[in-house]
């Protein structure tokens, strides 16, 4: 009965650790942040944090953020972007920039290329000099 219990116990305390692996947060302490967003010191990086509405967490190793709001908070502006120029399809894009994948962007992007046309004239003498037929 003795080995049964500590075949449970060591089975509860692999799923304990597992759980508890997999519900910690990735941390960037601020410190590391300040080459990433081109800050010199904590107060600098405090106000970027603020402006980006991201949560900054304390404990007793110091300020933190979390790695994944951060990376959100960071990738803002690229997002926003790509939503406005390619709609709904700004997540394959994402993805892409993401990986580090920039040649595949031309294989997406095929639909979005477009032949630029040259000056057509409106007036009769352009359209006679410029090459286009009068109507």
């Amino acid at each position: 009965m003795s080995v049964f219990t500590k075949e449970l116990a060591s089975k509860l305390i692999k799923k304990t650790i597992k759980m508890i692996t997999m519900k910690q947060l990735n941390r960037k302490y601020l410190i590391n942040l300040a080459c990433l967003i081109n800050r010199k010191d904590k107060r600098a990086i405090r106000n970027w944090c603020i402006k980006s509405h991201l949560p900054i967490y304390r404990n007793s190793s110091g300020e933190f953020v979390n790695e994944d709001e951060f990376e959100l908070a960071y990738n803002l502006p690229l997002i926003k972007e790509l939503k406005a120029k390619y709609g709904e399809n700004w997540v394959e894009y994402y993805e892409t920039y993401k990986n580090g994948d920039l040649y595949k962007i031309l294989d997406l992007n095929t639909d979005l290329i477009k032949e630029k046309k040259g000056y057509v004239p409106k007036g009769k003498l352009s359209s006679k000099l410029f090459g286009g037929s009068p109507k």
